[in-house]
């Protein structure tokens, strides 16, 4: 039984992290973004973990790159 429940417990991390790839991607690059326009710097800054992305509402992306990318240049504009 416990062996069982590793194993779902580890499937169920892989697919997360892979859904996630897309999500963290976008962050990442419009965190660098946001962060180079409110600083008006041309170095890259040191990029926080990604969170856990949030549940989309009416007026967001659809794609989970794009949906990143809003959320980390907001988050990087304001560093």
């Amino acid at each position: 039984m416990k062996k069982l429940s590793l194993y779902v417990f580890l499937c169920l991390f892989w697919c997360s992290v892979g859904f996630a790839s897309e999500f963290c991607d976008g962050f990442k690059r419009g965190y660098i973004a946001g962060y180079k326009r409110a600083h008006n710097t041309s170095y890259d800054p040191f990029v926080p973990f990604c969170p856990y992305q949030p549940y989309k509402k009416s007026g967001d992306p659809q794609s989970d790159y794009e949906h990143g990318y809003v959320i980390g240049f907001q988050k990087g504009s304001r560093s």
